[in-house]
């Protein structure tokens, strides 16, 4: 069910970033609402951060933060994991960040921490270039999406979905896409399709992410 009630709400974008940026619209079933997101390295994570069963909320654009006196950046998102755990979320571009032996930081790591610190918040980076080498998994996110925002318009899916369910007894490993249709075949393929991807964005089934998602991808309950 769509979480309706969050702290913060996604600041709305202002017809001049709709005509100078790269804007994309699209729908969150797990909050049930538009979002609105500038740029490709935001759509990806924000595509992750939607079927990651463990993230429970996801808000873009939530508050700004005062970097220093008479400045101030706008955060990329807050999130909040099922355990409660709560990080607003940075945005660093390929040429903006720095290598060590500590692994990568944004080139004003020390300042964007202070100021992390002063205003009290949990404060985490995302970086462009790792958003990049996960792209295959990002790919596979944006073609289950559709299946998944149609699922609200399926009356029966529950019973679809409890179905499906009933397929991955204590003995079967993993079916693919293909297979459950084929089990299922008093349903249309194209429901059974929209009732798998469900349950793949509930963190229900799982399968490779980060190779390819077709009809012969195996599905299963635990990790591969």
């Amino acid at each position: 069910m769509p979480i309706n009630t969050l702290p913060f709400e996604p600041r709305p974008l202002t017809k001049q970033e709709f005509d100078r940026e790269d804007v994309y619209i699209t729908r969150s079933p797990k909050h049930g609402r538009s979002v609105m997101l500038v740029g490709v390295p935001r759509l990806a994570f924000w595509l992750e951060q939607e079927f990651d069963p463990a993230i429970e909320a996801c808000v873009e654009r939530p508050r700004t933060l005062d970097l220093y006196s008479g400045h101030s950046v706008e955060l990329d998102f807050w999130t909040r994991t099922t355990a409660g755990k709560e990080v607003f979320w940075a945005l660093v571009g390929v040429e903006e960040f720095s290598s060590s032996k500590d692994g990568v930081k944004p080139k004003d790591a020390a300042l964007w921490d202070q100021s992390a610190h002063n205003a009290g918040l949990s404060l985490d980076f995302v970086y462009e270039h790792q958003l990049q080498r996960r792209a295959q998994r990002v790919a596979n996110f944006l073609r289950l999406l559709p299946h998944v925002q149609s699922a609200r318009r399926l009356g029966d899916l529950a019973l679809v979905a409890g179905r499906v369910k009933e397929l991955f007894s204590p003995g079967v490993i993993s079916l693919s896409f293909a297979q459950i249709e084929a089990s299922l075949h008093d349903f249309t393929a194209s429901v059974v399709r929209v009732a798998t991807c469900t349950l793949i964005h509930a963190g229900w089934l799982t399968f490779p992410l980060d190779l390819p998602i077709s009809g012969s991808t195996r599905l299963a309950r635990e990790a591969f």
